[in-house]
């Protein structure tokens, strides 16, 4: 009877023990928070997130992971389902990553927003409740890193080129063409300063031409304006040659027209005065000789013909 008691009083112990360590946790858990369910999709890599993993946004921890499968619909992307408690402002710029938890390897879910869009989500909207999972700077690193391997050893080969013999003993010859040249650059310099030097004298010399030249040019200025009368006076010189020349033509037509008159009228008048002159002359020529032979014939007038044959008085035979 002794051992029954002790084991009903454990029991019962037992039992109210566990009762209130049910009330408790109820006390503690205080009323039920509402969450809202959203899903992350990524093709990259979840390593580290485990389900109840914590989920912040910006810091703020909202929530936890319920659960990681693949996309039925594509298994190339990983579905991570998360619950946020509700009234968190998630709007539609905002986009998950994952962050490491310290040294443990194990990762979290970390809400960002970019700011394209103020407007909050909506987790009744299919479209909405999706949410892009993308790269961490890590992921995005390792991503990379195959990429930037090769370009090292790319750059290494390259490194090797450049340090053949070859090159080390072209390097050598550029490196002695160098110092020559910056020994003319020097021997240069120290010309140019000599020529510096002489630029006070240089610039005595050019005040005193720039002078020159002002009283050169203020002697063309005065020969110019010698030079404008003198075609001033051409010019007029020009005009009354010109006129000269139009008197001149004028009278050569005038010439011309009386040589054209003379050759029309008066030289045919001359040849008929010459005519008549040289007959008058032939006619004077005969009564000269006439007179020359009856001299009587100037007082008695000229004899009657000697009676040719048939004529009354011919006497045949007889002197003439």
């Amino acid at each position: 009877m002794e051992n029954k008691a002790h084991a009903l009083a454990a029991g019962l112990f037992t039992l109210i023990l566990g009762i209130a360590l049910v009330a408790a946790a109820f006390w503690i858990r205080g009323e039920p928070i509402a969450h809202d369910a959203y899903v992350l999709h990524t093709k990259g890599s979840v390593s580290g997130l485990n389900a109840q993993a914590p989920v912040r946004y910006r810091g703020v921890e909202v929530g936890k992971v319920e659960s990681i499968a693949f996309d039925p619909n594509d298994p190339r992307t990983i579905l991570v389902g998360i619950s946020v408690r509700s009234g968190t402002p998630l709007t539609r710029g905002a986009y998950g990553q994952l962050a490491a938890q310290g040294i443990t390897g194990l990762s979290y879910v970390q809400l960002n927003d970019d700011g394209s869009s103020a407007a909050l989500r909506d987790p009744n909207q299919p479209e909405q409740a999706r949410i892009e999972l993308r790269p961490s700077f890590l992921d995005r690193v390792s991503d990379s890193g195959e990429h930037l391997v090769a370009r090292i050893a790319l750059l290494t080969e390259r490194l090797e080129e450049w340090l053949s013999a070859d090159n080390r003993q072209q390097a050598l010859r550029t490196l002695a063409a160098f110092e020559t040249a910056a020994g003319g650059v020097t021997a240069l310099a120290q010309r140019l300063q000599a020529g510096a030097d002489s630029v006070p004298e240089l610039a005595r010399q050019a005040r005193t031409t720039l002078a020159n030249a002002d009283s050169l040019m203020a002697e063309v200025r005065a020969l110019a304006a010698a030079l404008g009368q003198r075609a001033e006076t051409l010019d007029r010189v020009a005009a009354s040659a010109e006129r000269i020349g139009s008197s001149v033509a004028e009278l050569s037509r005038s010439a011309n027209a009386l040589a054209a008159a003379a050759g029309r009228e008066t030289l045919p008048r001359i040849n008929q005065t010459l005519d008549e002159i040289a007959r008058n002359s032939r006619s004077l020529e005969r009564l000269l000789g006439e007179l020359n032979a009856n001299p009587a014939s100037l007082v008695f007038g000229r004899a009657a013909p000697v009676p040719g044959p048939g004529e009354p008085g011919f006497v045949h035979g007889a002197a003439r």
